[in-house]
């Protein structure tokens, strides 16, 4: 089982395109140790042959263009290693790079019912129907162990379960579906060798961490650091849990209890402190025993 991190920040990237925080100034610099991320997405594979994406960031195609096993193989015309998409929530910053995937590639999407019915009110999507079983849906049902299969049914060797956790849903998703459980998941992916968790955004700790223990790594939200992080960077006055994250210094001490080999923080937000590798943020994190995912990180159980 091999794990890359395509992207590790939080919506926007880093540096952010509108954003001139100390961060982004120094990233912009090429200050040492400041390293440019996209948005967070993961991909897995059993095999080293067919690939399976957490999340289809803006930046899908970037991050596809930068990993040569994700290119078509040798000797072939047009055809990709990536069989299927699995999607922990409806946000823009986790579908819409579906809509980069659109061209005749047949796909498989793992959703939860909610979230399938929200986009599938889009009419966007019927660009990714152009044909029959372009694009198929396939729903993820809380708690159950699903194999996860290419659009023609093609084993991946990886099977997924995703576990509610507390969130928020999509903006863009709020009034086509009633608020459910599904909204937002936490993700275990398992080879017949491994497994490895991705819960990169909650807004609180709950019981899906207690179906991480024994995981190879996990990937935790590492959006912001502090709960009032974007007033004192001057970014904006939202405090973290209105838009549903809980900030690293709020959660990683319960987190350093769950039984995990490698613990990662991602999804981080282009005002968190950590992105500074010489920040006390950073060092706290480090202490700890966390880690910060960078894009192009590999994670080899």
């Amino acid at each position: 089982m091999r794990v890359r991190v395509l992207g590790s920040a939080a919506g926007g990237a880093f540096p952010q395109w509108n954003c001139g925080c100390d961060n982004c100034r120094a990233v912009r610099e090429g200050r040492p140790g400041f390293l440019p991320r996209t948005e967070d997405s993961l991909s897995v594979s059993a095999d080293g042959r067919s690939f399976v994406l957490v999340n289809a960031s803006p930046s899908i195609g970037e991050q596809i263009r930068r990993t040569p096993e994700l290119a078509p193989a040798n000797g072939v015309v047009r055809g990709s290693p990536i069989s299927a998409v699995v999607l922990t929530n409806g946000d823009l910053d986790h579908v819409l790079g579906l809509f980069t995937l659109r061209e005749s590639q047949p796909l498989a999407i793992y959703a939860t019912r909610t979230v399938r019915e929200g986009l599938e009110k889009n009419e966007m999507l019927k660009t990714l129907a152009r044909f029959p079983g372009h694009t198929v849906f396939r729903d993820l049902q809380l708690g159950a162990l699903t194999s996860i299969e290419g659009a023609a049914g093609e084993a991946t060797g990886l099977t997924v379960t995703a576990c509610a956790a507390p969130g928020k849903r999509a903006l863009h998703l709020e009034g086509s579906t009633e608020p459910s459980p599904e909204d937002n998941v936490c993700l275990v992916l398992a080879s017949s060798v491994a497994r490895v968790a991705y819960a990169a955004t909650f807004g609180a700790l709950g019981d899906f961490l207690g179906n991480l223990d024994g995981c190879a790594a996990a990937f935790f939200d590492g959006t912001f650091h502090s709960e009032n992080e974007m007033a004192t960077r001057g970014c904006g006055d939202k405090p973290a849990a209105s838009m549903a994250h809980l900030p690293v210094s709020a959660s990683i001490d319960a987190l350093a209890g769950v039984r995990v080999a490698r613990k990662i923080f991602t999804h981080v937000n282009n005002t968190n402190p950590m992105l500074d590798p010489s920040s006390s943020a950073a060092r706290m994190v480090r202490e700890k025993g966390f880690e910060i995912a960078w894009d192009g990180m590999e994670v080899v159980p």
